[in-house]
């Protein structure tokens, strides 16, 4: 699943919108990687979506779209570091062209690979899947997550091992059949 361009000549909003869908992780990692508060982050993608729905018909359909949402990011995240009086860390255009090149290189396997985990999150149980749920999407404490699901901190550390390395497992052999 790779972000490429609408195969016919006029470039439609819903060509963006499955380009953007294709690629909005690939960039919020980005993003990310630059601004480390998180906040911040969900407001430039939040802002790079906008502006490149607005110029969308400047999108060059020859190059990767990433490439092009990553350059939008890096004139956010100068700005933003330029706003909020902070120097950010300069690398030279030369880097930052191979970042932005290496983003759009591995943004098909990373999409596979979500592609995969999302497969092997539906074959877990119910209360694997309420346990990966608190953990990470409400990012609660493993306490905390004892305490919802009738257990104690030790026995979710050890269900969350567990489960982590089944879905690793899960995700390795969906890549593998996919090759």
């Amino acid at each position: 699943m790779s972000a490429k361009p609408p195969q016919s000549d006029a470039i439609n909003p819903r060509g963006f919108a499955e380009l953007w869908l294709d690629a909005q992780h690939a960039l919020g990692g980005f993003v990310c990687v630059h601004v480390q508060d998180q906040a911040l982050a969900d407001d430039i993608v939040q802002e790079v979506a906008r502006q490149a729905t607005a110029n969308f018909d400047q999108y060059d359909q020859s190059r990767p779209f990433i490439a092009w949402l990553i350059g939008i990011a890096r004139q956010r995240i100068a700005e933003s570091y330029r706003e909020r009086g902070r120097r950010p860390v300069v690398f030279s255009s030369d880097i930052l062209d191979s970042i932005t090149d290496a983003y759009a290189d591995l943004q098909p396997e990373v999409d596979d690979r979500l592609d995969a985990l999302r497969d092997c999150m539906d074959q877990l149980n119910n209360r694997h899947r309420r346990v990966i749920e608190l953990r990470y999407a409400r990012q609660l404490s493993q306490d905390e997550i004892g305490e919802r699901v009738g257990s104690n901190g030790r026995a979710v550390n050890a269900m969350l091992f567990r489960i982590r390395t089944a879905l690793r497992e899960c995700v390795s052999k969906q890549m593998e059949d996919t090759r």
